[in-house]
């Protein structure tokens, strides 16, 4: 399920989500408003029967999102720190309103009984799906990288983590990272066949 696929609904934001489900728990206590014996009865009621769902959405691209070097914070060894500056915007705060109402009609139209919804997001960096800093392109005025993953600057240098991604989707990054992995490896390893390398 994504945003954008949503036929007949208006979109205030750009991009989309995608959803992870989880069942078979028991509902938290906490949104039950019972106590005692009657709160214990409709847990045991309830046992294993819980249902969640969580989104994960894409962030735009912002210059305003960046890392640089901190030369006032340095480690043990004196070597600086990398200062992240990164916030979400309208778009994002939007696209999870979006999300929480979809999966409100989604769950009441499933017959499911809807305890709790929010769309309350986690901080940048705590899904650690952050990619970036080491951005791919043809111009190295404007790219860290070229195609290969290769920097422009040093040539022996391969950067194949997600480093390279200018932009993330709304899914799991590792089999791009992988693949991207798997193709600057193959080009490196005939790069140095041939000596060029």
């Amino acid at each position: 399920m994504a945003g954008p696929d949503r036929k007949g609904k208006d979109r205030n934001y750009l991009r989309g989500y995608a959803v992870d489900f989880g069942s078979g728990g028991t509902p938290d206590p906490k949104y039950f408003p019972l106590y005692g014996e009657a709160l214990q009865k409709s847990l045991n009621q309830h046992r294993n029967r819980g249902f969640n769902a969580t989104t994960m959405g894409s962030v735009l691209p912002r210059y305003e999102n960046h890392v640089s070097i901190d030369k006032n914070v340095v480690d043990a060894w004196g070597v600086p720190s990398l200062h992240i500056q990164a916030r979400y915007t309208e778009n994002e705060f939007n696209m999870a309103k979006d999300a929480m109402n979809t999966l409100a009609e989604l769950c009441e139209a499933s017959g499911f009984e809807l305890l709790e919804k929010h769309d309350k997001m986690v901080p940048p960096g705590e899904s650690i799906h952050e990619l970036g800093t080491c951005r791919m392109g043809d111009n190295p005025k404007t790219s860290v990288l070229n195609q290969w993953n290769q920097s422009h600057d040093v040539k022996n240098l391969f950067v194949v983590d997600g480093s390279s991604f200018v932009t993330g989707g709304s899914q799991n990054p590792t089999l791009t990272i992988t693949a991207l992995a798997m193709r600057a490896s193959e080009y490196m390893a005939e790069k140095m066949r041939k000596g060029e390398l």
